[in-house]
């Protein structure tokens, strides 16, 4: 989500069983990052931390030149890290909000509950090819 509350990144659609960091990698964001995300305001010399635009991930994320996560281990935080994470935890909270907001404006993404192995009708017949199933006129039309 950016800042005005638009969807800034799509990518999809990947199978249910794979991570949110194999996901990340495979979508590309991290490498336009590396492309686009230099402040132009800041001199070579500076460190990159301050080079940098960052974004705010998941703590599965982890850290990287682009992208923070939440300082870990609960216990072992500084009462600094500790307030950072509050502080933090609003960025994370309006994903979540850009999740509802999709889940919430088409239904069909929240059926997992639907979704199990034999406990849907059967109809006993083979699905269409891809091709058909794509391109519907041409297989009523005869054209192929």
């Amino acid at each position: 989500m950016l800042p005005n509350g638009i969807i800034g990144h799509l990518y999809g659609p990947m199978e249910g069983r794979r991570n949110d960091a194999f996901m990340l990698t495979e979508s590309g964001l991290l490498q336009q990052f590396a492309t686009f995300t230099f402040r132009e305001d800041v001199g070579e010399d500076a460190p990159t931390e301050e080079r940098n635009f960052y974004i705010f991930g998941d703590p599965a994320y982890g850290v990287g030149p682009h992208i923070l996560s939440p300082y870990a281990g609960a216990g072992e935080r500084t009462e600094e890290e500790g307030e950072w994470n509050a502080e933090m935890a609003s960025v994370r909270i309006e994903v979540e909000h850009g999740f509802g907001i999709v889940a919430n404006t088409w239904l069909f993404l929240n059926a997992s509950w639907k979704m199990q192995l034999y406990h849907s009708p059967y109809f006993d017949c083979e699905p269409p090819e891809l091709k058909d199933y794509f391109h519907p006129a041409e297989v009523e039309s005869g054209s192929e």
